[in-house]
């Protein structure tokens, strides 16, 4: 074992934190023991190389040849090419994949016994969800065992004889079974022999001499319609023994390591066909499907190596194969050491499965489940900071109004204000400091709803006084204030609230039920009227306003979010270039998101369109439905058989809805009714925005 950097993207593909790999003993075993040969061991091994060598010799000279090759040899070769673990980094050419999903990977050189690693995408498939790590690690050998398996073109109800039954005999086992096959099989080892009875044979010799006729009694002496050899040898026994068990016009098909020297009599009287199985499928050694990630059509290879990898997982999902019963023993990666001792022969323990587990890493400034013991209010006071017009005019009325809340204490930025709202709200008392608010015992949640630039500092204050928040959108600013806030939520658990409220109004309420079920993408368009804001305001000021991305655009990504059920994972932003320094160029921009379940949602922002078209209109469209929703004052459903349902009410946008099922969540011990991953997702995908234009390419969101 050995530390060495960490591996980087270097193509169309995904850099994986492993959380389990397999060690595939007979592979390992040997290119251990070939590493340990001497010069002429490894030229014994490798006659072919050899000749390469000398005709190397002829045209390069000695000395170049010999340091060339030394240099080859000196190399150190990274073990392992089975895998599973979760996606950190997605290269920017890549789709469908989101970061933090459960991956499986294949591939030596790719898949190794690393804390981290590269791997292609088509060498890339997703686990499903009731399917382990220590389970999906055997994604390799099961591809390769299930292309064995489509070499030999079986059919339902046919006898098949597998040959050696290490791992890859007993998966191969197990796939025939599943298929409808009556599977014997034949190894030298007595325990692989009763094991493969576990796995799906129905009888199992040794290889002792007498498997011929063993196989001829349980066929009526009539042979084996297919024989897979999973064995690896150095001499053609394997293939003797498979033209020996089989019928006229029989199948033999090699998947394992063995010496090709075909008896010419026996398969020619048998009229036998032979038929090679390359490794994990179509694809395999071709650059342009394993690294530059180009797929091949799939009506006319339906069967390609990432296929085949993903039906094996299916497999497992659907308790078809049982995998776990192979596993005779686990390591941690930093006793990977003992693992090769034992492969090696060091110690009389007997083995077939063996996985190297991997310890999850830390990370200190991302959204992570926290439990936590739940805040339990018998009360909501409220401490408010802040009374301008959004507030004074929208949340204060609706705080005030609900029964839940009982009002404490307001600050704002002006004493004047202050005052006044504290008579209007009826609240008992002005506060002069943040801290006051925070620290007076009657506040058991607090509202803020100040100047942006104020946002991330009174929250990070607040979550580590325990005391639950509700800020007013934006959460923050830029990204080094959103992790701050990240690590004070994980540090303490104290629920956050954003004022995303247009996911609590009605009409939101129906297009969710509307779309529940459903088992497709959406497009979603959303038009956003948003009207004209000279560039000298606050609000477009970057430092204390942070601008309309910011503090109105998110709005419109976090609706578009809880609509598809997904995290956005790709954005790309385009706006005009205006001739007048009175107007911003990004106030009139077109915003495409690509989300993780594969739908899209654009959202056109404009400033410069007439107050007199209504601000809002939504477009969705997916699964044969339409759905239009209009300034949430219309909204019309058009189901996958045409039936239109149209509906009308004044405007609701769903702030006292907000506020009120924030005041429920407190008082059950629930937490904010918002997700804390899907606020960070939110507020992210906006800071992408500004990024994408200014830089002019798509962003992928981080985790």
């Amino acid at each position: 074992m050995e530390n060495i950097p960490a591996p980087q993207i270097k193509g169309p593909g995904l850099l994986v934190e492993n959380r389990c790999s397999l060690i595939s003993v007979g592979t390992e075993r040997q290119m251990i023991e070939i590493s340990q040969m001497s010069l002429m061991g490894k030229a014994r091994q490798r006659p072919d190389m050899v000749k390469q060598v000398i005709a190397k010799m002829k045209t390069e000279g000695v000395v170049s040849t010999y340091n060339k090759v030394m240099g080859k040899l000196s190399t150190p070769t990274a073990l392992g090419y089975s895998c599973a673990g979760v996606v950190e980094e997605i290269h920017r050419a890549v789709d469908g994949w989101t970061r933090g999903e459960r991956v499986a990977c294949a591939g030596f050189g790719y898949a190794s016994h690393a804390e981290r690693i590269f791997v292609p995408t088509n060498l890339a498939v997703k686990i499903p969800e009731n399917v382990s790590f220590e389970e999906a690690s055997f994604v390799t050998l099961g591809a390769i065992a299930m292309q064995g398996v489509r070499q030999a073109d079986v059919r339902l109800g046919e006898t098949v004889v597998v040959i050696g039954l290490g791992l890859l005999g007993q998966i191969t086992c197990m796939l025939l079974s599943a298929s409808g096959c009556r599977v014997l099989g034949i190894d030298i080892d007595r325990d692989k022999v009763e094991l493969a009875k576990k796995s799906g044979a129905e009888a199992a010799f040794m290889a002792d001499g007498l498997e011929t006729t063993a196989v001829a009694n349980a066929t009526a002496g009539r042979g084996a319609d297919a024989v897979i050899i999973t064995a690896a040898s150095n001499t053609a026994g394997p293939v003797e023994t498979a033209g020996q068990i089989s019928r006229d016009r029989g199948r033999v098909v090699a998947v394992g390591l063995v010496k090709l020297d075909i008896p010419r009599k026996l398969f020619y009287d048998k009229e036998l066909e032979l038929r090679l199985s390359r490794s994990y499928g179509p694809g395999r050694y071709d650059y342009g499907y394993e690294e530059a990630g180009r797929d091949y059509p799939y009506s006319y290879v339906r069967w390609t190596e990432n296929r085949n990898m993903q039906s094996f997982l299916k497999l497992i999902s659907a308790e078809k194969i049982n995998i776990k019963g192979l596993i005779t023993h686990r390591f941690e990666i930093d006793d990977a050491p003992k693992a090769y001792d034992m492969i090696a022969g060091k110690t009389d323990e007997k083995y077939l499965g063996v996985v190297l587990n991997y310890k999850e890493a830390k990370s200190e400034s991302k959204p992570v489940s926290v439990v936590f013991e739940p805040i339990h209010l018998s009360k909501v006071g409220v401490g408010f900071v802040g009374a301008g017009n959004f507030a004074s005019g929208v949340l204060l009325p609706n705080i005030s109004q609900i029964k839940d809340y009982e009002c404490v204490s307001i600050m704002s930025g002006s004493g004047v204000t202050a005052t006044s709202s504290k008579e209007r709200f009826s609240f008992k008392k002005t506060a002069e400091s943040f801290s006051e608010i925070v620290d007076d015992p009657n506040v058991s949640v607090v509202f803020i709803a100040n100047r942006h630039d104020q946002h991330a500092t009174h929250v990070i204050e607040a979550l580590c006084k325990r005391k639950p928040t509700f800020v007013e959108k934006p959460l923050c600013l830029n990204l080094e204030e959103l992790d701050q806030i990240i690590a004070s939520y994980n540090s303490t658990g104290t629920p956050l609230m954003v004022g995303f409220n247009r996911r609590f109004a009605p009409f939101t309420e129906k297009i969710k039920s509307a779309l529940s079920g459903r088992s497709y993408p959406l497009t979603m368009h959303y038009r956003i009227n948003a009207g004209f804001i000279p560039s000298g305001t606050w609000i477009q000021d970057s430092e204390s306003g942070g601008g309309r991305i910011v503090g109105e655009v998110c709005h419109f990504v976090d609706l578009l979010s809880y609509i598809a059920g997904a995290k956005p994972i790709k954005i790309s932003a385009e706006s005009l270039s205006m001739p007048d320094s009175r107007y911003r160029s990004d106030d009139n921009l077109q915003v495409m998101i690509r989300f993780a379940d594969g739908s899209v949602g654009t959202i056109n922002y404009v400033a410069s369109g007439n107050k007199a078209a209504s601000k809002e209109y939504l477009e969705i469209f997916g699964g044969g439905m339409a759905i239009m929703l209009d300034d949430f004052k219309t909204l019309s459903i058009i189901n996958e058989g045409g039936r239109a349902t149209h509906f009308k009410d004044s405007q609701d946008k769903g702030h006292r809805k907000m506020l009120e099922t924030f005041s429920e969540h407190l008082l059950r011990g629930k937490g904010s009714p918002i997700p804390f991953a899907e606020i960070v997702d939110s507020t992210e995908a906006t800071f992408e925005i500004l990024d994408s234009l200014a830089t002019g390419e798509a962003k992928w969101m981080t985790d």
